[in-house]
């Protein structure tokens, strides 16, 4: 007994079909992830731009630590100002002098937030406390990280003349693609 032509023809009919569907399926799945990546980066461009902070230059503290009539160390307390969209504090990371630095405990390399952030609203100062630093003229730098790539850098020293500390320099940015 032989397979009828019309039955033959039904199964390849059903397996095109089968197939047609996964090939369907496969296309819409691409095409939402495709689309999903796109709204993430426009949503990261649109952050970027709307990213605007920088030093509080009218806020500021130096605590001076002296053995007999000399400075040794001493602790900076930057503020650090955002002028645009509300950041998420949790998310951002630091480098001071060359070494990755957690903002959120202070203890673990003298660099950190002085009380716990989660959001910096526009309009609001973070305080940024940097600790026993040696008193001499070595230029320090601090780089913040946000958490959609743009950056802070903040260079500062010790007059050992003045007894003072001055910053040096200030630079911000954002990442920008390469095509």
């Amino acid at each position: 007994m032989g397979f009828s032509v019309s039955a033959s023809a039904a199964i390849i009919f059903i397996s095109f079909l089968i197939a047609a569907s996964t090939l369907y399926t496969a296309w819409d799945n691409t095409y939402t992830t495709v689309q999903a990546a796109r709204e993430e980066w426009y949503d990261l461009k649109l952050s970027q731009l709307n990213t605007n902070v920088d030093l509080n230059s009218t806020l500021g503290l130096a605590t001076l630590y002296r053995q007999g009539t000399t400075v040794v160390s001493y602790d900076l307390t930057l503020y650090i100002h955002n002028f645009g969209s509300t950041l998420y504090a949790p998310y951002w990371s630091g480098v001071y002098d060359g070494k990755f630095v957690t903002l959120y405990d202070i203890n673990d390399d003298n660099v950190g937030f002085a009380q716990d952030y989660t959001y910096v609203l526009p309009g609001e100062d973070i305080e940024l406390n940097i600790t026993n630093i040696t008193a001499d003229s070595t230029l320090h730098n601090l780089t913040l990280t946000f958490e959609n790539g743009c950056w802070l850098r903040i260079s500062w020293y010790y007059n050992t003349n003045g007894q003072s500390v001055y910053i040096e320099a200030r630079g911000k940015g954002c990442p920008t693609e390469v095509s």
